[in-house]
């Protein structure tokens, strides 16, 4: 496991007279970057070969075509999201098309146990030929390293509004708004929405994966989008991720 550093937000001078209100929506999250590196078919990954003992695992749509893989968590690598299983792998694919599976059915898979012997496992991507290529939202895939960090609400949740903005006052509120762009990718913490707050993202759901522009390895959905998968916490306590809600915004 990669070791973890831990960063918080610092609450500022003009904000000091509410700082419990502030602290009491920290989170903590697990910051993304992103290093064009080879991976073993269990570590945690942007695109390239999912996790697979047999070409016939790969997810396919309703169609038959093969589904979009993103991403690989592996979640040993995590710290401090006690809402995750503590270990296993979660995969997240979506439907080949010009909307990156938008308005279609997605598949966020847990495996819980998994093998480290590569021989047992599938090493290249059964069908990531040119054409596939040029449907992802990303140019090139990679490893993920993760930084540890507690982080308050995001400004572009509605239910940052409903507490922050009849709280403070004017310059206060845009200080705030300020500090709490949440863009950049990461697992656990708030979202950030690129247009608005679309799914309702409150106090009773997880952020699964949140990945936002990247100049590494060159993400970004649409026109300066970035994309979310949320959960109901009660969900993923069953580990139920049939109800992963999936989004993604551009300019």
């Amino acid at each position: 496991m990669e070791e973890i550093t831990l960063k918080t937000y610092d609450i500022p001078t003009l904000l000091k007279e509410h700082e419990n209100l502030i602290k009491d929506t920290f989170r903590y999250s697990n910051e993304i970057s992103f290093k064009r590196e080879e991976t073993k078919p269990w570590d945690s990954k942007l695109g390239g070969c999912p996790y697979l003992k047999s070409v016939e695992d790969f997810p396919t749509d309703e169609n038959g075509k093969p589904m979009l893989f993103l991403a690989q968590i592996n979640l040993a690598d995590l710290e401090n999201l006690v809402e995750l299983p503590e270990k296993g792998l979660l995969q997240f694919y979506v439907v080949n098309d010009d909307m990156f599976g938008l308005e279609d059915q997605i598949l966020v898979k847990y495996i819980e146990d998994y093998e480290e012997n590569e021989v047992q496992l599938v090493k290249k991507h059964p069908y990531e030929n040119e054409e596939y290529k040029r449907s992802l939202p990303f140019l090139h895939s990679g490893k993920m390293y993760f930084t540890s960090r507690q982080m308050p609400m995001s400004s572009s949740l509605d239910l940052f509004r409903e507490i922050f903005m009849n709280k403070l006052s004017e310059v206060e509120y845009e200080k705030l708004s300020d500090d709490c762009y949440s863009s950049d990718s990461r697992i656990g913490g708030y979202p950030y929405f690129v247009q608005n707050d679309s799914i309702g993202f409150d106090d009773g759901d997880f952020l699964l994966l949140q990945l936002d522009i990247d100049e590494e390895c060159g993400i970004m959905f649409g026109d300066s989008g970035n994309c979310v998968f949320s959960i109901p916490k009660d969900a993923l306590r069953n580990r139920d991720f049939t109800k992963v809600v999936y989004d993604w915004q551009c300019c």
